[in-house]
């Protein structure tokens, strides 16, 4: 019997582990998609009030909506967009100290060139938000 317990205490530890490493990583990964779906709707103006207090001490909003809309103008709208890495950091160079998640995709747009960009959010009074965002 103390054999059985002693591996269902840890079959629940390893489950309880789990699903605390799936809910870091699902949280960040469902905040950064939200905001690209306000970039894919051109609701820039939108994804400049949802970033971070650092995302606006950054750039500008009348920069932000210029460049990006410039950059879409571009590459057109997007046709499909995968996650490849979701990564947490704590206090990555060149930012503020705190919380961060890194979330990498592959994505491809109307242009038919293939991108990687990569959303860097902030756990911001207990919401993930925006701090950067990067393609490459």
């Amino acid at each position: 019997m103390k054999g059985v317990l002693s591996s269902l205490t840890a079959f629940t530890v390893g489950a309880m582990l789990a699903v605390s490493a799936q809910a870091a990583t699902e949280e960040p990964t469902s905040s950064a998609w939200q905001w690209l779906e306000l970039l894919d709707k051109g609701k820039y103006a939108n994804s400049y009030a949802e970033g971070s207090a650092i995302f606006r001490a950054r750039i500008s909003e009348r920069s932000w909506e210029s460049k990006v809309q410039i950059f879409r103008d571009a590459v057109g709208t997007v046709v499909w967009r995968d996650v490849e890495e979701v990564s947490s950091v704590a206090d990555p160079p060149l930012l503020p100290k705190g919380q961060y998640a890194v979330v990498h995709y592959k994505s491809r747009f109307s242009d038919k060139k293939v991108y990687q960009e990569a959303v860097t959010l902030v756990l911001e009074n207990g919401l993930w938000r925006v701090a950067t965002y990067d393609i490459k």
